[in-house]
């Protein structure tokens, strides 16, 4: 199956969901009490699998009963990415924190209370948060109770972690026991967003219940990811997928697994699958090679060539980062029209814009070995020329990926490590006002690791910091040295103390006042990204200034 063309921006969201700090969540509760809603009474006293398979439209594993923002099925709401496991017996999804119509909060959180109370009125026995954070202890459990499907039904809400064996047993056990009568009801298992940990249950629970091969589980979980799967950090999920043993005692007969397992889509939508440039810069690694990115940030009116503001062009600027911090990679800037126009002068015309943003990255230090460009004209449409929206979106620029660094790494990407942090560069000193207490990393200078030395003199960060410090004689800096948190406390202070001073005596070298400077290590203690992620920890070992004094 080809995951490669993708267009809808699915992991964009990963940015935007996971950028703050967690909320609180509910306190620990043995029952709360809650009244039925008005369609409650087309839950009859059967709980069967037709039952739910007809009242969901169970087409097939795929088959989204609630939608990424919680819509489509309004009494299921509360809920995200709501997808049948085994029809009437298992269901997985998320919580719908961040897109909550009324009560917006942070994605991490548990399910709402609308969601809690629309389950357990839905005849659900069980649902089940995946995480071992986020509530307020491991044992939090809450009753739902007086919801009504032709009788009282009560639904346990509980914290089990997915990646504990034990739990993962307990999980089996609701599953079968709801498979085995029908008068017990399904169970919710659910994450944040109904990919990732839910996905990984949902496979063990079609190679325990249905019989699925290791080939088929992993398949499964891939595509019902909705394209937030490349990472080479994934390797370790689909290997615990394919290393679990299903478990005996809860074997089911043939026919009742004939007639609660749902069958794969016949055709899957591939078009469900989006990276965006942004991933090339935080996660590389999650890039395949030949993926064409396409700069969505970029704009050109008909018949242009250039665009206005070229430095400012967030899509640009973090193409130009990737590039300079990463030396292996290397990318092919296609430049796009419309099908205005005759064709001969749109390829001509492509060919112009792409070398429009091939000069600019020439001209801020990209090699000429990383990057090449051509020209496409309209034969390579992204969106529908039909419309104006669709004309002006395929005015475009993509950058193809032609070679990158084989990164090797088989851990798993945690569903928070999708962080973007605002924090300010040198290359925007000269931009504003410089006041006391400003900090600027030079995110150019890198430091690999266990190294302190500077290996190039002409860094244009160092360059630009020099040019400043020259025209600004009145100004006074802190040269901060940071590390990841790899390693010891004691070695990892030395360490960013010794990367200051190498930069603090490289200023002096070119002519900078010592009195104007100081230098500090900090060691760990100051992280500006996740030390779990490997692009974290890179960015972490680096080098901070501070405006001290300015007279």
């Amino acid at each position: 199956m080809d995951v490669i063309n993708k267009r809808q921006t699915i992991l964009k969201l990963y940015l935007i969901l996971i950028s703050t700090l967690l909320l609180s969540v509910p306190s620990v509760s043995q029952e709360v009490i809650f009244s039925n809603n008005e369609d409650v009474s087309k839950i009859t006293e059967s709980l069967s699998p037709e039952f739910y398979k007809e009242r969901y439209s169970e087409k097939d594993l795929m088959h989204k009963i609630v939608d990424n923002r919680g819509d489509k099925f309004e009494n299921l709401y509360g809920t995200r990415n709501v997808r049948v496991i085994l029809h009437g017996i298992a269901y997985r999804g998320g919580g719908n924190n961040y897109y909550h119509r009324t009560d917006k909060r942070k994605n991490q959180n548990p399910l709402p209370d609308d969601g809690l109370i629309n389950l357990c009125q839905e005849g659900f026995s069980n649902s089940v948060y995946l995480y071992q954070k986020n509530f307020d202890s491991t044992t939090y459990t809450k009753i739902i109770s007086n919801c009504v499907n032709g009788k009282q039904n009560k639904m346990a809400y509980s914290q089990l972690d997915y990646f504990d064996k034990d739990h993962i047993y307990e999980m089996l056990k609701m599953v079968y026991e709801s498979a085995k009568d029908d008068n017990i009801g399904p169970v919710y298992l659910h994450c944040w967003n109904g990919w990732h940990a839910s996905g990984y249950l949902s496979a063990i629970i079609l190679k325990q219940f249905c019989g699925y091969t290791n080939i088929q589980a992993t398949t499964y979980w891939d595509i019902a990811t909705d394209g937030a799967n490349h990472s080479p950090r994934y390797r370790s999920i689909r290997k615990d997928i394919e290393d679990f043993i299903p478990y005996p005692e809860f074997k089911l007969e043939d026919e009742v697994g004939n007639k609660i397992c749902p069958p794969m889509p016949e055709k899957i939508d591939e078009s469900q699958i989006h990276l965006e440039i942004e991933h090339l810069l935080i996660v590389p690694e999650a890039i395949p090679l030949n993926y064409s990115l396409i700069l969505y940030e970029v704009h050109f009116n008909p018949g242009k060539t250039t665009f206005a503001n070229i430095e400012n062009n967030i899509d640009v600027q973090n193409l130009l980062e990737a590039l300079n911090k990463y030396s292996d990679l290397k990318v092919e800037i296609g430049g796009h029209t419309d099908r205005s126009g005759n064709e001969s002068k749109n390829k001509i015309l492509s060919k112009k814009r792409a070398k429009f943003v091939y000069d600019y990255l020439i001209r801020n230090g990209v090699a000429s070995s990383q990057i090449t460009y051509k020209g496409f004209g309209s034969s390579r449409p992204a969106f529908s020329n039909k419309y104006k929206s669709g004309r002006k979106a395929n005015r475009r620029i993509e950058v193809k990926i032609i070679k990158k660094r084989d990164y090797g790494s088989t851990g798993l990407v945690n569903e928070d490590a999708y962080k973007k942090k605002s924090y300010a560069l040198i290359s925007e000193i000269n931009k504003g006002e410089v006041k006391e207490g400003n900090k600027y990393i030079l995110s150019n200078l890198t430091f690999e690791p266990n190294r302190t030395n500077i290996t190039d003199s002409l860094n244009k960060d160092l360059l630009l910091l020099v040019k400043y410090l020259e025209n600004n004689p009145g100004v006074e800096i802190e040269v901060g040295g940071h590390t990841d948190n790899s390693g010891i406390k004691e070695k990892n202070d030395s360490l960013s103390n010794e990367r200051a001073l190498a930069v603090f005596l490289y200023l002096i070298k070119n002519g900078i006042n010592e009195e104007n400077l100081d230098y500090v290590g900090y060691g760990s203690q100051f992280p500006i990204e996740d030390n779990r992620q490997r692009w974290g920890r890179d960015k972490n070992r680096r080098i901070e200034i501070k405006v001290l004094r300015k007279r």
